[in-house]
């Protein structure tokens, strides 16, 4: 599991350009790439000296070293997040149909936020996410890009409402649901009205209010019902359904600044739920029906399997 949070490497190789095609990828669906990219502006990766790079770097929140850059973390979002919406409302007030250029907002590590969109649709982000809203004429189209995970609330209109993620898309008129991607998954959850969802691959798979399906490597697995009235993270907690344990990991870090250390974990699944506000007890509902423990220091948390007595 060390090597599941390295980005911050990765981004120095893409720079570099000594990537794999497979980290090449890692890195460009990963949620700070925009980020990384409107930090980056028009200059020429390769140009940039040892210590441009580390400067940039050093800017990009980073689950691996949460304490040494958290207050700059948090300055940069406060700086970032007022000139996104600066550009909004000024795009807004000359009554445009949609903004001229991208428009991206972004969520850092444990922050969750709700973004209006041009035709008075809403985008509740969670953490550690980001949609750019995709310029062009909002009266025959409308189009966001989700890196993430976000619960869209779509006025109804005449126009499509169309939501891109690497994996896939979803189409509505007008309706309520939520999109997920993060990493390999695809998970899309319908609350009120109906959705046409399409992975990669071109397969389509309509879902209704309750229904909710996940697609890995470009298949949908079997429609599943919907208990709660709204997405679980917004009601602070995370829930699981036979994930993959990095996976959960992965939510761990990015609801509460930690950097997880974890080995032998390979095949592991994790069905349950953790909550948002107790760091403590959240690792142990996710440790303890696994068998393993945790030892923290700081905000590194290392998870391993427990010791028999």
């Amino acid at each position: 599991m060390e090597n599941a949070f390295r980005h911050n490497a990765l981004f120095a190789r893409w720079i570099k350009g000594d990537l794999s095609d497979a980290d090449r990828q890692v890195v460009e669906r990963h949620p700070y790439f925009p980020v990384f990219r409107r930090l980056l502006g028009l200059r020429e990766p390769k140009s940039l000296s040892e210590a441009e790079i580390q400067d940039l770097l050093g800017r990009i929140p980073a689950s691996e070293a949460p304490e040494k850059n958290a207050r700059l973390h948090i300055l940069w979002w406060l700086v970032g997040g007022a000139a996104v919406l600066s550009l909004a409302l000024l795009a807004w007030t000359v009554f445009q149909p949609a903004p001229a250029g991208p428009s991206i907002s972004a969520t850092a590590i444990g922050e969750q936020k709700t973004v209006e969109l041009p035709d008075g649709s809403t985008v509740r982000l969670n953490a550690v996410s980001s949609v750019e809203i995709v310029p062009g004429n909002w009266t025959t189209e409308r189009r966001v890009r989700l890196l993430g995970e976000a619960f869209f609330q779509v006025k109804k209109g005449l126009a499509p409402f169309v939501v891109e993620t690497v994996s896939g898309s979803v189409k509505v008129l007008g309706t309520s649901f939520t999109v997920k991607y993060r990493g390999s998954a695809f998970v899309v959850a319908c609350y009120t009205g109906l959705v046409q969802a399409s992975t990669d691959k071109g397969i389509k798979q309509a879902l209704r209010a309750g229904q909710r399906s996940s697609a890995r490597d470009g298949l949908w697995a079997p429609l599943e019902p919907i208990v709660d009235p709204w997405p679980s993270w917004m009601q602070g907690e995370s829930r699981f359904a036979d994930a993959p344990v990095y996976e959960v990991f992965a939510e761990l870090e990015r609801q509460y600044n930690i950097s997880i250390g974890a080995s032998g974990m390979e095949g592991r699944r994790f069905s349950g739920v953790f909550i948002h506000h107790d760091l403590p007890f959240a690792l142990r509902m996710v440790c303890e029906p696994l068998g393993l423990q945790y030892e923290m220091e700081g905000r590194k948390v290392l998870i391993r399997k427990k010791v028999a007595e």
